[in-house]
């Protein structure tokens, strides 16, 4: 599990009830250099438009640690499985 999917891990809501079903969706997301996303694409989709919808734009309001001093890249894609809890 890389940084992105961990981070994500923790801002996801865990109220969802034990039986509730999984949905996963992979997504692509680009980070500026402050952590801020300034580009979310689907990967491979859940099958369900809305879903898909709803995964992009829950993404694309989070904020992901910035740039540390030293890093060679500054804005980078990162993959990762966003799942969304029915």
């Amino acid at each position: 599990m890389n940084l992105i999917e961990k981070l994500l891990a923790k801002a996801a809501p865990s109220n969802a009830a034990p039986a509730a079903q999984a949905v996963k969706i992979l997504v692509r997301v680009y980070l500026d250099s402050a952590g801020h996303v300034t580009d979310v694409a689907i990967r491979k989709s859940c099958g369900v438009p809305e879903l898909d919808a709803r995964a992009q734009r829950e993404i694309a309001v989070m904020r992901f640690p910035g740039k540390s001093r030293g890093a060679k890249t500054s804005h980078n894609w990162h993959d990762l499985t966003y799942t969304i809890h029915q």
